[in-house]
């Protein structure tokens, strides 16, 4: 085990051990005796030294790896070479022809400011091919006739490439090596250039200064061009957050009116969910469906949100590992989706109903009576609304209890029957009759008094199963009936109008006509 410092180096942060800070403290310490001649110049090179090591340094950090090793040291001080070993008075021709043919393995793709117009792109990736930047900016001005097509390459590698900042990434835009001779000498000449340049002031001939001229000329337009893709970017930052916020806030909207929080709290009646609960084989299918679409629109949503945030206030963080994981759990969470999707859509029914007929006596009775009995009577029942189903539940049977329905028809013969129709959902065609056997429902008759149950009832747990039962009562032509005003709950909605509220026709001879009508009896 060793012990382990915490170091800055070039605005970084590092955890090194004993060896090899030692080692390198030494190797900077010479450093900066060594340049400690060259005034204002020797500053800068060892700063920039620094720079080009940290850059080094963080190369070597990996998720396992998080602290710098003696032999990390030393094989960057390899790379940079030592204080006694480099030459500055130039390198032999057979050094200077290796460098040129290693040159193009070495560099990078920067943008080149200081000898850019705009942005530095051309400058740039005329370093790169080694070709005059001339016709570089030719090119891309023949691409503007193109629809605009050379402003809009240009100005997605001036955002996307990043500019040549420290001597060494200029070293590297160059395809030089950096090392401590390389740094040295562009320290150098940047220091000459600047002194020329002041030493040359007011004696400059027309045309260097008609040169000049235009090179202001260009820089401002460069600083237009700057500004407004700096405003473009805060806008498509705004964009972002104004997006997913929308977004974000439209989903919980629709989580609340999912969970029917406006009707609890009396905030909003003005949203309606839709029921879709009949298209799954299990309410566990349905909550977990409901549960991986909510986090499949959510990681987006907080994607963009972020990513809005990151674009306005210019962070720089990057996590990896948090991305990885995120994009993993957003595949996985995607192909459960699908998965339940495919499962549901194969193997549930719609609608498989069974029916079963029963004649009624009418032989020695010339009138009917219909009336009805509230099973539920004498037990304990809670009552429960979900979506637009309506039921009761008895704890006690664990039973659930839900009313059952009534259709007055014409039978088309002389005789009377009465249907019970059952129908399930959410079950597999092979199964289907069990469950529709499932369903209990009672009647009988008493001399002329038809007597019908108004709930049917199912297992508590089949609930899933949206049971339903409708009765339809066939009355030949004549035969007169007499509705127990208890009836008009049973009755379907549109006769329910008809008898109870328009002709008050409950509790008298009815007769029904060939049409289906219920008239009274003349």
């Amino acid at each position: 085990m060793k012990k382990t410092l915490q170091i800055n180096l070039g605005g970084r942060h590092f955890h090194i051990d004993e060896d090899g800070y030692s080692k390198l403290n030494h190797y900077l310490d010479s450093l900066k005796s060594h340049f400690s001649a060259e005034g204002e110049s020797g500053k800068e090179i060892v700063e920039d030294i620094e720079q080009r090591i940290a850059e080094l340094l963080e190369n070597r950090i990996t998720p396992v790896k998080q602290a710098i090793s003696l032999e990390d040291v030393q094989e960057i001080i390899g790379i940079l070479g030592r204080v006694e070993d480099f030459v500055y008075d130039g390198q032999s021709e057979e050094a200077s022809k290796q460098n040129q043919t290693d040159r193009r393995d070495q560099r990078r793709f920067f943008r080149d400011s200081e000898r850019g117009y705009l942005g530095g792109v051309s400058a740039g990736m005329g370093e790169y091919f080694n070709i005059d930047p001339l016709w570089i900016r030719l090119a891309f001005i023949a691409l503007c006739f193109l629809k605009g097509l050379g402003l809009l390459i240009y100005a997605i590698l001036w955002i996307v490439v990043p500019k040549a900042r420290s001597t060494a990434e200029k070293l590297q835009m160059k395809g030089m090596p950096v090392t401590l001779s390389t740094i040295k000498e562009s320290v150098n000449a940047e220091y000459n250039k600047v002194k020329s340049g002041f030493n040359g002031m007011g004696t400059s001939s027309a045309a260097e200064k008609t040169r000049n001229a235009f090179e202001q000329i260009m820089r401002a337009i460069g600083l237009v061009f700057v500004a407004f893709f700096k405003f473009l970017i805060a806008f498509i930052g705004i964009l972002f957050l104004v997006i997913g916020s929308v977004f974000l806030a439209g989903l919980v909207i629709l989580m609340l009116g999912f969970a029917n929080v406006f009707n609890h709290f009396q905030i909003w009646n003005g949203i309606d969910m839709p029921d879709f609960s009949h298209l799954f084989a299990s309410s566990g299918h349905y909550y977990l469906v409901a549960i991986s679409f909510v986090i499949l629109v959510l990681i987006p949503i907080v994607t963009l949100i972020y990513g809005g945030i990151k674009i306005l206030f210019n962070i720089k963080t990057k996590h990896p590992m948090l991305r990885a994981f995120v994009l993993t759990a957003w595949i996985l969470d995607l192909i459960l989706f699908v998965s339940l999707i495919i499962i549901n859509s194969t193997n549930y029914a719609v609608g498989a109903t069974g029916t079963n007929s029963e004649f009624i006596k009418t032989g020695k009775y010339p009138r009917i009576y219909v009336d009805v009995r509230d099973n539920t009577e004498n037990k304990k029942i809670t009552r429960y609304s979900v979506f637009d189903l309506k039921f009761n539940y008895s704890e006690r049977d664990e039973l659930l209890f839900s009313k059952a329905h009534l259709t007055i028809l014409p039978s088309g013969d002389n005789k009377m029957d009465l249907t019970v129709e059952r129908e399930v959902k959410n079950v597999g065609l092979k199964n289907s009759q069990r469950y529709l056997d499932r369903i209990e429902y009672e009647w009988e008759q008493e001399d002329s008094v038809l007597y019908l149950n108004e709930y049917f009832s199912t297992d508590g747990d089949d609930f899933w199963l949206f049971a339903g039962l409708d009765l339809k009562l066939r009355v030949p032509e004549g035969q007169v009936i007499i509705l127990s005003p208890k009836v008009c709950d049973m009755l379907q909605e549109n006769q329910r109008h008809s008898i109870c509220s328009e002709d008050q026709l409950s509790g008298k001879n009815v007769i029904v006509t060939a049409d289906g009508t219920l008239m009274p009896q003349k």
